[in-house]
């Protein structure tokens, strides 16, 4: 039992040391599209959940001190869109950014078109800490502080209570080291909506294989409230309703009513409440880096199988591994190469350390999680292609690594199924302790190196 909790033990150790140096000393607005997250965060929080057009920019009317501290953040005096590679940040800058504060008389218009049309649900943790702050400062930077903290500890939260529902050794490990990698840390210290997702689907899919997998005979009403819960939550979160086709992972004998009176127990309100924010979003969506959704489609339809060659040399390319790992800051913070092959053989090696009871998949199950998986990278794929991909551009797809994170694990699984071998006397733990400590001090170094 013993070796058993370890694992999310160690988890909760870095998570927490690594995620809140990073809290701390990535400097404002250093994360991909943190600007735009901040601004949704703080609409939310202030209870403006639904977005609004004007002059064909989406957004809503927030205090200027927002836009006037992300822009008094940046080295240029003006909101970070892309990366700054060789920014710089100071005590005197820290200092220079405590002296915003929030003016609720003073409203202006603030554009975030690409986070305007994500739920409020993505933004719980964020909005919830810069609600809790807000009733004591009303210092800006105090504020984007506690978003970025309370996302972190929830982000945490949920993924320790997945490792520790995993129910195979071999996986909690694979867990740890994904839900540990730079990457996942990097969007759960900051304000990303990502982490929120990963974090929830992290949870559900860990209930799954608990659920699946147990000897307990059927599901309670509770465990299916649960799973409803963090399937109403995933589908809200980027509407990610496909990531939701894992359930069907948990055998019908393990159901004690109809199994389709099961699947509308948990399916149902997350359908429902997905479609209709996707409507939503549908009616105030503007444009979005110079995308054509349309021709696109159109090219779809039209070339499929051209359209499916390009999403497989898109997914399994060196540059969405890397990033899927840890490409920092804008895209543009690249760690070492040979870190990167290091941890994908470190998280390989997992598969092969020796459990004292090995689970049997049953072809049914394997299956099932293969066409989950193909389903979502199919769908985020094409909607990469559609809304993110430059309208003439029809030879690449505008995909990044992150948007991946939450299939990692459930890939794993799908390996750990077909894996038949095992090394004996492997010391699994110590190795991916070893090897997160060394990780933890590489951050460490490279952060400070860059910005400081």
């Amino acid at each position: 039992m013993e070796r058993y909790s370890a694992a999310q033990r160690i988890f909760l150790f870095f998570a927490v040391i690594i995620g809140l140096f990073m809290v701390f000393f990535i400097p404002p607005f250093q994360s991909q599209d943190e600007p735009n997250h901040f601004k949704r965060a703080y609409s939310v929080a202030i209870f403006k959940n639904f977005s609004i057009q004007k002059d064909l920019k989406l957004g809503n009317f927030l205090p200027s001190a927002i836009q006037n501290f992300i822009n008094a953040a940046s080295d240029t005096g003006q909101e970070v869109t892309y990366g700054h590679s060789g920014y710089k940040y100071s005590l005197d800058k820290a200092k220079k950014l405590l002296s915003y504060e929030i003016n609720k008389n003073d409203q202006a218009f603030l554009n975030y078109p690409n986070m305007a049309i994500y739920s409020p649900a993505a933004y719980l943790p964020q909005s919830t800490g810069i609600f809790l702050a807000g009733l004591f400062t009303q210092k800006v930077l105090l504020l984007f502080l506690a978003g970025r903290i309370f996302n972190l500890l929830f982000y945490t939260l949920l993924c320790f209570y997945a490792i520790k529902t995993t129910p195979f050794l071999n996986l909690k490990w694979i867990s740890v080291l994904v839900l540990c990698c730079p990457m996942s840390l990097a969007l759960a210290s900051s304000m990303s909506a990502d982490a929120v997702l990963i974090s929830c689907c992290a949870l559900f899919f860990a209930k799954i294989l608990q659920y699946a997998f147990s000897k307990e005979d059927y599901l309670t009403s509770k465990q299916i409230c649960l799973l409803a819960l963090l399937a109403l939550v995933i589908a809200l979160c980027k509407q990610s309703i496909f990531f939701l086709l894992f359930i069907f992972l948990i055998p019908p004998e393990k159901i004690k009513c109809k199994y389709p009176v099961f699947l509308l127990i948990t399916l149902l309100p997350a359908i429902i409440f997905s479609a209709f924010w996707s409507g939503y979003a549908a009616s105030v969506m503007v444009s979005l880096n110079g995308s054509d959704a349309l021709s696109h489609a159109v090219f779809v339809l039209q070339h499929p199988l051209s359209f499916i060659l390009l999403v497989l040399k898109t997914v399994f390319s060196t540059e969405i591994l890397c990033q899927s790992i840890g490409v920092l800051a804008w895209k543009d913070l690249w760690l070492n190469p040979f870190f990167y092959a290091v941890y994908v053989i470190v998280t390989a090696l997992n598969l092969l350390s020796l459990e004292s009871e090995k689970a049997i998949v049953s072809p049914w199950q394997k299956t099932t999680a293969c066409l989950t998986i193909m389903i979502n990278i199919l769908v985020i794929s094409l909607l990469s292609f559609m809304y993110w991909t430059y309208r003439s551009n029809f030879n690449y797809i505008e995909m990044q690594g992150r948007y991946l994170l939450p299939f990692a694990v459930p890939f794993w699984f799908l390996l750990y199924s077909f894996v038949k071998i095992g090394i004996k006397k492997f010391n699994i733990p110590a190795l991916n302790t070893i090897f997160l400590c060394v990780t933890g001090v590489y951050l460490f170094f490279k952060i400070l190196s860059v910005y400081y």
